[in-house]
């Protein structure tokens, strides 16, 4: 992937996970015979989608060429 792309990634994911903290991603379904039976559905999975975005987060660093650690001179 190149670094454009690893970006365009990263938004996304970013815009998904404000949907799902804004409710965005959830609904509920009420029974039409009105029994009062009802469930919740997320379409999303919030930890996968920061998990994704971390590991998009290195691989960025990885191709920018700064996914090492600096190391100062000790004199």
């Amino acid at each position: 992937m190149t670094e454009a792309e690893i970006l365009a990634e990263i938004a996304s994911i970013n815009t998904a996970l404000e949907h799902i903290r804004k409710g965005g991603q959830e609904y509920t379904i009420t029974s039409a015979t009105g029994a009062g039976t009802s469930r919740t559905v997320t379409m999303a999975d919030y930890k996968m989608l920061s998990e994704e975005r971390d590991k998009l987060y290195r691989k960025l660093a990885a191709v920018k060429g700064n996914s090492g650690y600096r190391m100062r001179p000790m004199w």
